[in-house]
């Protein structure tokens, strides 16, 4: 853990012998070997499309620092939930923790703002957004209050779609009194209670299970995490509805004041790892969710589009209710929202960068 590898570091310095993360080692190398050992707790599985992105920054770590920096990913929920693994940050008990940002919610309203529904309207600005310096330095400032530090962000797979067991949505009407799994993000609550539904939170890893017994009738969340979780199989869902109504994103955090005390040849190691780690998964996300979804289209999920004026009503109802009771309130004042819509841009040549056709 970092904290031995810090104490370590402190007592050398203090009898004058110099450490860093040196350059000559082979990039072959065990975690014993390593001067500095980060964990990395991380929610969903190995097979997720974000635990690529978190594989590579520990793989391109591994080589900037000739194996003197060794990043451990624990997949799947190992260490907890993703509340848990937050708080423990949080707390100085754990190096970094990954999770959708939906799942802060209980510890900060920091990451609140990005999940209001329709906010982002393409892919081209949710990434404005997530990259924006100006946003980052705003977030960062309310993360300090909670001792933590806005690391990285990698995409989940675009924004929620609807997915259901039994009932095929077609319409704003056919989404009354429907159940559906929900996060902690009380904005994904509300959106669902908008349409008529109800939110049922229920954390990652027991949703399958919550799915097959029926207590709920389906969830919202984005095309990969359909497809990692399984839920093509064993008709646990089979219908997905294309209404792209809020984006999320997996958050790797870290404790602020660990970060503080680590040396700037460390941070730099791990900056730039991060950067182009989370560059190598824009690049891989287009193609690798649109095979997701050919996968679970063959194995007999339905995929489709609502008509426009359907798509429009839920837009406008949703809008409506959940930006007219949650905008300005704690963590969500309207000159941060401002902010964000002026970072975000245009939205370009528009899509999520995967087809959900062919």
């Amino acid at each position: 853990m970092i904290k031995r590898s810090i104490s370590i570091f402190l007592v050398l310095i203090f009898v004058g012998v110099l450490v860093g993360c040196s350059q000559s080692g082979s990039g072959e190398t065990s975690s014993g070997d390593a001067e500095y050992t980060f964990k990395i707790a991380n929610v969903l599985s190995k097979e997720d499309v974000t635990s690529k992105g978190l594989d590579k920054f520990a793989e391109l770590v591994e080589k900037k620092s000739d194996g003197n920096i060794q990043i451990d990913v624990l997949h799947g929920g190992q260490l907890g939930s993703g509340v848990e693994t937050f708080e423990a940050v949080k707390n100085g008990n754990l190096d970094f923790a990954a999770d959708s940002f939906a799942n802060l919610a209980s510890i900060t309203p920091a990451f609140e703002m990005f999940h209001l529904p329709f906010l982002f309207e393409s892919r081209n600005q949710f990434l404005n957004t997530m990259n924006s310096e100006k946003v980052q330095e705003r977030v960062n400032k309310e993360l300090e209050e909670v001792n933590l530090k806005w690391f990285t962000t990698l995409e989940i797979g675009g924004p929620r779609v609807i997915g259901t067991s039994e009932e095929k949505i077609q319409s704003l009407e056919d989404l009354e009194g429907l159940k559906f799994r929900a996060s902690r993000s009380p904005l994904e609550i509300a959106s669902q209670e908008a349409w008529g539904a109800k939110g049922v939170t229920v954390d990652w890893p027991e949703t399958p299970e919550a799915v097959r017994l029926g207590m709920v009738d389906g969830l919202t969340v984005p095309y990969a995490s359909f497809y990692s979780a399984k839920f093509h199989e064993g008709d646990l869902i089979n219908y997905i509805a294309d209404v792209n109504f809020q984006t999320y994103a997996s958050v790797m955090v870290v404790n602020s004041e660990m970060w503080a005390e680590l040396p700037d040849d460390v941070k730099k190691i791990l900056t730039e790892a991060e950067k182009e780690a989370r560059e190598w998964h824009v690049d891989f996300l287009g193609d690798y969710i649109t095979e997701n979804i050919n996968k679970m289209k063959a194995e007999g999920v339905e995929v489709y589009t609502l008509p426009e004026e359907e798509v429009q009503k839920i837009k406008e109802v949703t809008k409506e209710k959940v930006w007219g009771e949650f905008v300005g309130k704690e963590g969500m004042p309207q000159d941060k929202l401002d902010l964000i819509l002026e970072e975000r841009g245009s939205v370009g040549e528009g899509g999520w960068g995967y087809q959900i056709d062919g």
